[in-house]
């Protein structure tokens, strides 16, 4: 994991691919690990200078079609209860000027400045989309009962080229199976959900190469996008690599755990030589498999030729 030294403009910035190798693995790393970003690296919800960004494609993909976005299945009151009472006491705990809960008659309250929002937990997620539609992170819940576990709740308008459509109510075995050299992962994915629900907080990257900053990357275009621009990683002459930040929560006492994923991008012109370098290497490096399911396999020569283009190849 890259260590990067500025918070341009007041925004996250992440370098996953600096250890020069493209590779699919968990990668959990305990949650407030510096990675540059001062503490904002130990906060789970920063409110930065581009939140807003993040609040307008909410409001766009869910006037669009909430269903697509957001789904609950066999989410339980009682899970969605804890899931919303530690995402409204991290909000109060690392804003405190801005953010404040309480409690009125056993209902969870959040206040944010003159607002305040009762939150019971009726088992829908409506609870928990509310507290999605204040934070630029999307949410998801996973469930465990026994050896089963599944995907309880998502709330994602910032998708990276998957829909959440496909990926509710599937086991995390199924969510991540089309994904090349995730067997290895899955193999051992019990450990790992006994990880997420048992122990942590924990924070992972994932990175890949996109043509545009767009934050909705759903493989299914808005009706008044084209779907060749909206899905084509066509390079031209710009690139950027989009990162993906995801902290894990343990809800032990329901079996359960709580996942936050926030994206965001660094521009072609502002990595580094040695940011390109090892940028190169982890792209020469995947497989044409690893290539094909980031959709990099046609644009993928023009993308190479962007990467060296900065180190004077």
């Amino acid at each position: 994991m890259g260590y990067s030294p500025l918070v341009p403009d007041g925004r996250l910035r992440f370098t996953p691919w600096t250890k020069g190798v493209y590779e699919v693995a968990p990668g959990l790393r305990p949650f407030g690990t510096d990675f540059g970003n001062g503490d904002l690296d130990r906060q789970v919800f920063p409110r930065t200078a581009d939140l807003s960004d993040f609040l307008d494609n909410k409001r766009r993909a869910l006037r669009e079609r909430r269903g697509k976005y957001t789904r609950a299945f066999r989410l339980d009151r009682t899970v969605e209860a804890a899931a919303a009472r530690l995402i409204a006491e991290r909000l109060a705990s690392e804003h405190p000027n801005r953010f404040r809960v309480a409690s009125n008659e056993g209902e969870l309250v959040l206040s944010l400045d003159e607002a305040t929002w009762e939150l019971p937990a009726r088992g829908d997620g409506a609870s928990l989309d509310l507290l999605a539609r204040l934070v630029a992170e999307d949410l998801a819940v996973v469930r465990r009962e026994g050896d089963l576990d599944w995907t309880a709740y998502l709330h994602v308008c910032a998708p990276s080229h998957w829909a959440p459509e496909d990926k509710i109510g599937r086991s995390f075995f199924k969510t991540h199976d089309t994904i090349p050299g995730f067997e290895r992962v899955n193999a051992a994915s019990k450990g790992l959900i006994k990880a997420m629900v048992e122990s942590g907080p924990w924070v992972r990257f994932t990175w890949g190469p996109e043509a545009d900053d767009r934050l909705n990357h759903h493989p299914e275009p808005p009706p008044d996008e084209d779907p060749d621009r909206w899905n084509g990683r066509q390079f031209e002459d710009r690139f950027w690599i989009r990162w993906e930040r995801q902290t894990l929560w343990p809800l032990r006492e329901v079996d359960a755990a709580l996942f936050t994923i926030r994206v965001g991008y660094v521009a072609d012109d502002e990595l580094s030589l040695s940011e390109r370098e090892a940028l190169a290497a982890a792209l020469q490096g995947m497989s044409p498999e690893s290539r094909e399911y980031k959709g990099l396999t046609r644009g993928f020569d023009r993308l190479m030729e962007l990467v060296h283009r900065g180190i004077g190849f």
